[in-house]
């Protein structure tokens, strides 16, 4: 029920975010490790700032949260090895992470050696929660730009889209990035830790081939015919190399794109080669430039077929509906710090919640893979697929009492 999205992974140390407007976006002008790779990829924009990312002040006296991150080993501190302050280490300090710890308990947290650290590092902070909220503000920061560059730089709004929070950390920081860039929703799937895996499992085979031509556009009918040529023999090499790979028949299909520009322009778009494409171009360009001339000259530079062998897909299941429900029972009422004011808070077990099953702010959502946060002036259902439905509520940021309601 939410064709437009924006995806937000955030692990221990990176986070990736992704704008998907009924199917993922590819680029053909993406940087690795700095470095350009001109060949057709997701488009995902990644920035260093995860759970592990490490905390310091730098000479001019500012802090800074990441790229350098603590990694596995030694890790945060709260993990028992670790001497530098992170992201992890900030949130279990302000109470959002249970003591007990994650996987389910199975990896206790030492918050009292967390203290101690954190207070050596704090610099000129008044106390280790001042700290802690200023790590987690500036790591928002890093990661609210990095939204901002697959939406707002490109012309796109991200008031009319959902934020798709993944990985470990990233109900931690959902909510408090929807509502500066006033995404109305926050959706944390089910087994959150776990969507990559799931996401891998559920991936087509993809081929892309790609031929340069340079062809004017006069008319949508004259490009394509003298293009036709070139599409069938980038899709015969692909069908080809699918057959070897066991795709067969319905098990296969093919996307016809174009890059395309105003000719003199040293840049391209990509649009797909259908219906009025030039008018697909005008729009596409109008999107992410602010401007466009359907008067100028165009022309196609490279023509390309994206030929997919479709894999069987993992079935998901919905959640049974059930009136007997521990949901509404937490497993722990703690004290958490937000914006400076301690509010009592409830952690509940999301393995405990059921469909239709309602969460208030502010309150701790805890599971075996991620931990979820759900700030004052939120409050959250849970759907039939099991996921958490967020939203901001007006009016609600004064409350101070989390709870579960049917």
């Amino acid at each position: 029920g939410f064709p437009r999205i924006i995806s937000f992974d955030m692990g221990g140390t990176s986070t990736d975010v992704a704008l998907v407007e009924g199917t993922p976006a590819t680029s053909n002008e993406s940087r690795v490790a700095d470095l350009p790779v001109s060949v057709p990829m997701l488009e995902i924009h990644t920035v260093g700032a995860g759970g592990g990312s490490l905390a310091r002040f730098d000479r001019a006296g500012a802090l800074r949260v990441g790229p350098e991150s603590a990694g596995a080993d030694p890790g945060p501190i709260c993990y028992g090895r670790g001497e530098k302050p992170t992201v992890t280490d900030a949130h279990l300090v302000l109470g959002r992470i249970p003591e007990c710890g994650f996987l389910s308990g199975d990896f206790p947290l030492d918050i009292s050696r967390t203290r101690k650290w954190m207070e050596r590092s704090r610099g000129s902070m008044r106390t280790v929660e001042q700290f802690a909220q200023g790590i987690v503000d500036v790591a928002n920061a890093v990661m609210e730009k990095a939204i901002r560059v697959i939406s707002v730089e490109r012309g796109h709004d991200p008031r009319d889209y959902a934020l798709v929070a993944f990985g470990g950390a990233g109900g931690l920081h959902a909510c408090d990035l929807a509502a500066a860039l006033r995404i109305p929703r926050v959706i944390i799937p089910r087994l959150p830790g776990g969507l990559s895996a799931l996401g891998i499992l559920r991936a087509d085979v993809v081929h892309d081939y790609s031929r340069t031509v340079r062809h004017s556009v006069s008319t949508v009918g004259s490009a394509r015919r003298a293009l036709a040529s070139e599409f069938a023999n980038l899709e015969a090499r692909g069908r080809a190399t699918l057959r070897e790979e066991g795709f067969h028949g319905p098990r296969s299909r093919v996307i016809r794109l174009l890059d395309m520009r105003y000719t003199g322009q040293a840049y391209e778009l990509m649009v797909r080669e259908s219906g009025d494409f030039l008018a697909a171009f005008h729009r596409a360009h109008e999107q992410r430039y602010g401007y466009s001339d359907s008067t100028r000259a165009v022309e196609i530079v490279n023509v390309r077929a994206r030929v997919i062998g479709l894999t069987p897909k993992p079935k998901l299941d919905r959640l049974p509906r059930t009136t007997k429900s521990t949901g509404r029972v937490p497993v722990e009422t703690r004290t958490a710090f937000f914006n400076g004011r301690e509010l009592k808070t409830l952690v509940f077990d999301r393995a405990n919640l059921c469909p239709g099953e309602k969460l208030v702010a502010p309150a701790v959502i805890s599971e075996y893979s991620a931990t979820t946060l759900i700030p004052p002036g939120w409050q959250g259902t849970v759907d039939t697929w099991g996921n958490i439905i967020l939203a901001h509520q007006a009016g609600n940021a004064a409350r101070g009492r989390g709870s579960v309601a049917r």
